[in-house]
This record gives C-alpha cells, sequence and structure tokens, in this order.
C-alpha cells in the first residue's frame, strides 16, 4: 500500500486528483455570468456617494411610486411633425397602456394631455417627437425585461417608438459586453493553442497548455462570482475578459519556459520524471519570483475603495492559482508523456541564434549617449508629451439598440441632455406648499437656468421648465394697475359729480345719486381687498429688491389709509342719502306729518352736504396720492423685484398647483426635485466642472435663507458618470504607483541592484506611453473617436504588467547569477536573454488578438496598445538596458579633477609661450 502511494505521489496523480476536484466544484457551483454582468457590472458606488442618497430618497418618496423606475415611452415621426391623425394615436396608445397599466406594473403616467404645464418637456419644439414618462414597479422584473414587455405594447402605426432610460441603456451597454465575452475567450483560446503549436510543433503541448489555462481560469472566476453573488464583492462588466487576459498570458509564458527547457532535457535522453523534477527545481524560483510579484500588486488592488479597481485585486488570486498551477498540474502531464509531449515532431528544433538583440546591445554599447540620445529622440515627444482624454460613456460600443437609438432621439429634437437629465432633491422639515419655501425653490430655479451648460430646470414653480406669468408680481401688479388707472378716472368724475350734487341736491335726483354712491362704494370696497392684495405683493417683492424699499412701503401705508377713509365717508353718506330719500318719498305721501318731515329732510340735506363736502376733499387727496402709487407700481412693475414670485392663496389652492405639487413633492410635502438638463452629454469634458458649479450655486443660494437647512442630493447619469471619474481620477495614480512599485521593488530585492532595474523600469513605462499615444492616434483615424473608454488603461494594465513582470524577472535573475563585471556581462546577458523574448513577445501579441474578434473599441484599444508596447519595449530595451549599464560604469570611474590639471596645465604653457613670444 504504501509502495502504490509512494508510486502515485511520485507521478503526481494526487496534485490532479486535486486539481480535478477543483474544477468540478468551481463548475458545478459556477453562477450564471450573465446575469452577474447585468445586475453587478455596473460600478457600485459608495453609500455615502449622492446617487445612492438620492436612490434611498426615491424609495420612500410615496404617492404610490416607492421603488419604481422612470421610463420614457418616446413616439417620433422621422419625415417630419406629428399631425392630428398621430397625436390621436399616440393618445389611444397611452390609453390601452393605462387600461393593462397594472399588468405591467405601470405606478404613474405622465403625458401633455393629463400635464399641461409639462408639455415643454414632453413635447419637442420641431413638433415631431412626443415623450410619455412612465413610473414603473420593481418588481415587474429587470429594466431589461420591462423593455421588452413595453416596447411591443407601445408600438403605433407610422410612428418610430423607443423605451428608453438611463438604466436601459446601461443595461444594453453589459448586454452587449456579455454577448461578446464568449466570443473573445473561445478566441483567446483558440489563439493561444496555435501559439504554441507553433513555437513548439506540437499538438500535444498546446492542448496541456490550454487544460493548464481552462482550469486556472475557471477556478478563479467562479471563485470572483461567487464572491460578487453571494457577498456583494465587487465585479466588471469586463471581469470574464481580463481575468482570462490575465491567467491566459501568464500562463502561457509559463509553460513555455517549461516546455522548452524540459525538450532539451527529455531529448538529452534524461527520464521523464527526473527531467520534470529538473525542469521544476530550474524554473520553480523565477516562476515564484513572477507569481509573487503579480499576486502582491495585483491583490493590493482590493484595498481601494472603488469597486471597478477593487474587482481587478481578484487578479491576485488568479496569478496565484495560475503560478501553483504551473509547478503542479503541468508537470502531471509532463511527468506521464514525456517525448510524447512533443508529439508529432520527433526531433527537437533548431532554434537559430536571435541576432536583434544582440546588435541593438552592441550598439548601446558602442555609443551609449548616442544611443540614449536617439532613443530619447524617437520616443520621448510620444510618451512624454503624454495626455489622456478618457470619456465616462458606456453606449459607444452598442450597435443598434433601441434604448439607445431613444436616447439619440431625445438629444437630437429635445437637445443633448434631454436623456440624462440631473436630478436635485430638496428635502427639508418644512412644508413646502406655502409662499416663504416656495418663492426659495423658485428663485433657485432661475438662478440654476441662468449658469452656463444648462439647458433647462423644471421645479414644482416651474413645471414646465418656464415661468407660468400669473405667479409672478409683474403680472399681478399689471392687472392691479389697469384697475387703478380706472379708479383714478372714476373718482376724477366723482369730484365733479360731488360738486354738482352739493349745491344742486333735490328730491327727484336723490333716487340716481343713491345707486351713484352705492356703485362708487363697491369699487372703493374692491379696491380696498385689490388693495391689501398689492401690499402683500409689494412686502414680498420689496424684500428682493435693494431700491427704496422702505419709502415705497411707506406710501403705500399712505395710499391704503386714505383709501380706506374715502370707503368709509362714501358708506356714510350712501347711507345719509338712503334715508334722505326714504324721507322724501314719505313727505309725499302724508300731509299730516309734513312739518316733521320737512323738518327732516332739512336736517338731511345739511349732512348729505356736509358729508359730500368733507368725501370731495378726500376724495381729491386719494386722487393725488393714487396717481403717486400708479406711477410708482408702472416703475416697480418692470424692476427686477416685479419679477419675484407671489403665489396667493387662492392660486396655491387651485388644481394646476395642486398637480404640480403632486408631481413635484413627497407624500409629507416635505421633499421636492428639480430636473436640470444640461446643454451637453454626460461624458463631456467639463460635465464634472459644471455639476461642481451647480453644486456649489445649490448651497450659496439656499444659505441664508428659509430652506438654509434642507438635504441637496445630486444624481442622475451625468452625476454617475463624474463621481465614476472622480473615484477612478483620485484612485489611478494610485494603482501606478501600487503596482508599479511592488513590481519595481521585488525586481530590485531579486536582482540585488537599484540603478539597473530602475532603468529597465523605465525604459518600459516609456514603452507603454508610446504605445498609448500611438494607439489612440491610429483610433482616430479609424473610428474618428479621439477619446478612450475610461477602462482601457485599466484592462491594457493587465497585459504590459505580465509583460514586464516575465521579461524584466528573466533579466534581473540573469543578471544576479552573473559572477563576471557588469561590462563583461551586458553583451552576453542581453543577448541570451534575446533568444527567448521574441517567443514571449510572439506570445503575447497572439494572446491579446483574440480582443478583436469582440469589435469593441475598447477591447481593440487594449489590444493595440499591448502589441504596440510589446514591439516598442523589445527594440528599446536591449539598447537602453547596455547603454546605462555602460554609463554607470563609466561614469564614476571619471577622475573630473585630472581634467582640471589638464586645463591649467595648458593655460599655464600657453602662458608660458606667450611670454617667450614678447621675448
Amino acid at each position: 500500500m504504501q509502495e502504490r502511494i509512494r508510486k502515485l505521489h511520485h507521478n503526481r496523480i494526487f496534485a490532479l486528483v486535486f486539481w480535478l476536484v477543483v474544477v468540478f466544484a468551481a463548475i458545478v457551483t459556477l453562477p450564471n455570468v450573465n446575469t452577474i454582468i447585468q445586475y453587478d457590472g455596473q460600478p457600485q458606488l459608495a453609500n455615502t456617494s449622492q446617487p445612492v442618497k438620492a436612490t434611498q430618497i426615491r424609495n420612500t418618496w410615496g404617492r404610490n411610486l416607492n421603488g419604481t423606475y422612470t421610463v420614457n415611452a418616446v413616439f417620433n415621426n422621422p419625415s417630419g411633425a406629428l399631425n392630428n391623425k398621430q397625436l390621436a394615436s399616440i393618445n389611444k396608445t397611452v390609453s390601452e397602456l393605462q387600461k393593462r397599466s397594472s399588468y405591467y406594473g405601470i405606478k404613474k403616467i405622465t403625458t401633455m394631455t393629463n400635464t399641461p404645464t409639462s408639455q415643454p418637456q414632453l413635447f419637442s419644439k420641431d413638433k415631431s417627437t412626443e415623450v410619455v414618462q412612465l413610473a414603473v414597479s420593481h418588481n415587474q422584473g429587470t429594466v431589461r425585461q420591462i423593455s421588452n414587455q413595453l416596447k411591443s405594447q407601445i408600438a403605433t402605426v407610422g410612428l418610430n417608438t423607443y423605451v428608453t432610460s438611463p438604466e436601459i441603456v446601461s443595461d444594453a451597454a453589459n448586454q452587449h459586453i456579455a454577448s461578446f465575452t464568449l466570443i473573445v475567450i473561445i478566441m483567446t483560446l483558440v489563439l493561444a493553442l496555435v501559439a504554441m503549436g507553433i513555437l513548439f510543433a506540437s499538438i500535444i503541448a498546446p492542448i496541456i497548455s490550454f487544460l493548464a489555462i481552462l482550469i486556472s481560469y475557471i477556478s478563479t472566476l467562479s471563485l470572483a462570482t461567487n464572491l460578487a453573488y453571494h457577498w456583494n464583492f465587487a465585479y466588471s462588466e469586463y471581469t470574464p475578459i481580463f481575468l482570462l487576459l490575465g491567467i491566459g498570458l501568464f500562463t502561457l509564458l509559463t509553460n513555455f519556459w517549461f516546455f522548452r527547457e524540459l525538450r532539451e532535457r527529455v531529448d538529452d535522453g534524461a527520464d521523464s520524471q527526473a527531467a520534470t523534477t529538473a525542469v521544476i527545481t530550474s524554473l520553480g524560483y523565477r516562476v515564484l519570483i513572477s507569481t509573487l510579484t503579480l499576486t502582491i500588486a495585483f491583490g493590493g488592488l482590493m484595498l481601494f475603495d472603488f469597486s471597478t479597481i477593487r474587482a481587478f485585486g481578484l487578479l491576485g488570486i488568479g496569478f496565484a492559482i495560475t503560478g501553483i498551477a504551473s509547478v503542479t498540474l503541468v508537470p502531471v502531464f509532463a511527468g506521464m508523456l514525456g517525448s510524447s509531449l512533443f508529439w508529432p515532431k520527433k526531433t527537437r528544433p533548431q532554434l537559430k541564434d536571435h541576432k536583434l538583440w544582440h546588435s541593438l546591445a552592441r550598439f548601446g554599447l558602442w555609443q551609449p549617449w548616442i544611443a540614449v540620445l536617439l532613443a530619447l529622440y524617437l520616443l520621448g515627444p510620444v510618451a512624454f508629451g503624454f495626455h489622456t482624454r478618457l470619456n465616462y460613456n458606456n453606449t459607444q460600443d452598442i450597435p443598434n439598440n433601441q434604448a439607445v437609438q431613444g436616447a439619440r432621439v431625445l438629444s437630437a429634437h429635445f437637445g443633448q441632455g434631454k436623456s440624462t437629465p440631473v436630478t436635485l432633491y430638496i428635502q427639508t422639515n418644512k412644508r413646502l406648499n406655502n409662499q416663504n419655501q416656495l418663492f426659495e425653490i423658485d428663485n433657485l430655479t432661475k438662478k440654476l437656468k441662468a449658469q452656463p451648460g444648462v439647458a433647462s430646470v423644471t421645479s414644482v414653480t416651474q413645471p414646465g421648465g418656464q415661468p407660468i406669468t400669473q405667479y409672478y408680481v409683474s403680472s399681478q401688479l399689471s392687472s392691479l394697475n389697469e384697475n387703478l388707472n380706472g379708479v383714478i378716472g372714476q373718482l376724477g368724475t366723482l369730484r365733479k359729480d360731488l360738486k354738482s350734487d352739493k349745491s344742486n341736491l333735490k328730491e327727484k335726483d336723490l333716487q340716481s345719486e343713491v345707486k351713484r354712491l352705492s356703485k362708487l362704494s363697491t369699487q372703493t370696497n374692491s379696491l380696498v381687498s385689490d388693495s391689501s392684495t398689492l401690499s402683500s405683493s409689494l412686502q414680498s417683492a420689496l424684500s428682493q429688491s435693494s431700491a427704496s424699499g422702505s419709502q415705497a412701503s411707506k406710501k403705500v401705508a399712505r395710499y391704503i389709509n386714505q383709501l380706506n377713509a374715502v370707503n368709509a365717508e362714501l358708506n356714510s353718506a350712501v347711507g345719509t342719502m338712503s334715508s334722505l330719500s326714504g324721507a322724501a318719498t314719505t313727505t309725499n305721501t302724508g300731509v299730516g306729518t309734513a312739518s316733521t318731515n320737512l323738518s327732516s329732510y332739512a336736517s338731511g340735506i345739511k349732512s348729505v352736504n356736509d358729508s359730500l363736502g368733507t368725501s370731495r376733499k378726500h376724495v381729491k387727496d386719494m386722487q393725488t396720492s393714487l396717481n403717486s402709487i400708479y406711477g410708482y407700481l408702472g416703475g416697480l412693475q418692470t424692476s427686477e423685484a416685479a419679477k419675484s414670485l407671489y403665489l396667493s392663496p387662492t392660486q396655491l389652492a387651485s388644481g394646476d398647483f395642486q398637480q404640480s405639487l403632486v408631481n413635484f413633492t413627497d407624500e409629507k410635502v416635505k421633499a421636492t426635485y428639480l430636473t436640470i438638463t444640461l446643454k451637453q452629454a454626460p461624458n463631456a469634458k467639463d460635465t464634472t466642472q459644471t455639476l461642481e458649479h451647480l453644486q456649489d450655486l445649490t448651497k450659496s443660494q439656499l444659505r441664508g435663507t428659509s430652506l438654509k437647512d434642507a438635504k441637496l442630493t445630486f444624481t442622475g447619469q451625468p452625476v454617475v458618470a463624474s463621481t465614476i471619474q472622480q473615484q477612478y481620477q483620485h484612485d489611478l495614480p494610485r494603482v501606478i504607483a501600487l503596482v508599479f512599485g511592488v513590481t519595481l521593488l521585488l525586481l530590485i530585492v531579486f536582482s540585488r541592484s537599484i540603478l539597473q532595474p530602475l532603468y529597465w523600469f523605465l525604459t518600459f513605462a516609456a514603452s507603454a506611453l508610446g504605445s498609448y499615444q500611438l494607439t489612440q492616434v491610429l483610433m482616430r483615424w479609424l473610428t474618428g473617436n479621439n477619446e478612450f473608454n475610461w477602462q482601457v488603461p485599466l484592462l491594457a494594465f493587465i497585459p504590459l504588467t505580465v509583460l514586464a513582470v516575465v521579461e524584466l524577472t528573466q533579466l534581473a535573475l540573469s543578471f544576479r547569477l552573473n559572477d563576471a563585471p557588469l561590462l563583461d556581462w551586458l553583451l552576453p546577458g542581453i543577448n541570451d536573454c534575446g533568444q527567448t523574448m521574441r517567443h514571449s513577445m510572439f506570445l503575447v501579441i497572439a494572446s491579446v488578438l483574440g480582443l478583436l474578434a469582440a469589435e469593441s473599441q475598447v477591447l481593440t484599444a487594449v489590444a493595440l496598445i499591448t502589441i504596440f508596447t510589446a514591439i516598442i519595449f523589445n527594440l528599446l530595451l536591449p539598447i537602453m538596458a547596455a547603454s546605462f549599464g555602460k554609463l554607470s560604469v563609466i561614469i564614476p570611474n571619471q577622475k573630473p579633477y585630472q581634467f582640471r590639471l589638464g586645463k591649467g596645465t595648458h593655460r599655464r604653457g600657453a602662458h608660458a609661450r606667450h611670454d617667450d613670444s614678447e621675448d
């Protein structure tokens, strides 16, 4: 039994069983990758970020809108304006949708018919596009399912219809990435097989490499996907691709080392198991260094807060698994197969010496300064003139998706930012259905709308994005001025009538005078009521005006006091004249009481004359005051103060404004939102600066007002993109410093040198920067797009780091194991490394070519950056390594004091010759 166990151990069967168990468990527990990409593929923002806080607000909004998506149903006539028949068809479609709202989970439908005040936001200016906004419950399914359901339901004959929203567009981007992920994986594995087959002229060796890549990849992918599924660990939509890219490339390179040395030992007659053990012993240290470097460098990314960068930290685990598989799994097959591993090629291929690195190194040794300056001249302007322009929009690769097309239709007919609006939530502990709070919200709306980069702003006071005229003091002053103008004319006529009545008051005219004064009294009562409203309006307006506020208030108060006095006098005159008229009538009917009635009549005449005399005096004074007030109100109507909002109690209770409150406030009327449409799409260069300016402006605008303690939260696709941009730009330099710093540090440790690894690494960095710029130029020529997606640098980071670690580790070990002086090592050492570098470069290029199968601008850019870097680095490294190696020896050995001594001697000799000539 012990002998059998020993034999199994000698043949490494236990390692094979272990890996079979691991890969079986990985396959069984692997969740659906496409589902994980759909739900967890987008960057996960921190709970403290504004978009996440806004989601929490929306989920407690009330009004039957908790837990809903906002979806736009877009109806477009590509031929021009919508005609009446098409508008009727849209209304019919919406009616059918309303009838089946419970089936589709629709909680609210907003159209320009049921919400006329929002028509400018729902009907394009060219009248070709109408938008119907739907609030759909999360319980209805994913946004993809909701989109598919509604797309067929809103189809209207003769019109192009789309179902779109920022969430649906993001899901479409994930769906597109998932659609080509499998193609990229298959093509990468196939090209890896072909590359290994070409190098070793074998069929079995590529199959073993394929199994090693597949086992390592599936194990890591299953771990990553389960962490995301069960523990909400960070996951990127490109996780399956970048895991394969890193693991596949590293496996190919380590297998190449292993197979090449194994072939030499087997062909020399060694036993397959003994040769395998010897190869592991020989290469184990090199594989360990490379694995340790990559594991630490990428594993450290798990410490970052940004979810996408943290997702790349899973590569650290992947490289660790790959390194273990390289020294445990591949040797199982190598020990069992021996020379059969390289079937059908029975003899070892004769590899010719690679002269390129030898020639480049000789050039660097011959004239190191010229070599360095030439390399800087050729690569310097590209590498050190490095600049990057990234966009944070994932829709550039999506072909013919209806949601993306709908977003483009909205942008074309409503403005660039229409499909991706910004939403500002304002939460306060005060109710927002009163004049004071609404006044501040309206001022904020107008202030935001006036900012550069903002196309329109909608709010509870401006639901259509435009001020409602009757809600503003200027409109109210216009109506009041018309009334005042009429009353002033009536008062002038009244003055004349009162003067005439005072001197010509007769019985037969009493009835008409009573009617006239009654009518005038009614007018003055109305004027008193209007004046009360005017007083409130003016106080509100004047509080916003910096011009003569106190003086105007005094004029208004004086005018109102005079008007009340006139009203009281006229009411008294009316009462007296009514009594007088009754007395005159009584006089005519009764002769017996004539004496008494005539006495009362004479007394009444005297009282009326006194009253009318007083009224005439007050009317004259009031007319003078009204003329002054009328002139003042005319000026005020054209001032900035008249542009202020004032909602009377009647207007607050009106149906239109109550509808606006329902649309723009929560159930408790203590939270509202403003929708800000930007002039540019979210990936515009200045979007982040615009949003930061709007946030600062909002805070300063509400400071010192009744909403100074309100909580402000911005959300929307531009805010999400800005948040990603800020986190990414903050973390990317730290990522570069961590990965490259760890790589350089371990190279220094393993080479036991500081300057030489530093020179090599700087050469690699310059090659990578130059390749990035060349790729940007080429992509601009191919696609017309001069901006990379923000994930391109991260994805390109993986093959570039593997390339640097693999090639520089070999050079570092060669430098460390050399006992000869540096100048004696440079040419043979660099030449020896160059014999395998060409194969490494071939494998790197072959590995990334599979990315081109996706027809994705992101992956195409990554492939080109990697290919250019591999070529430039392999041309530049032997020159720079030889040049800097020689300079690091000859510069310290120079003796500057000898130069100064020779110079002084020369001067003395010249002086002596000068003296001789004078003699």
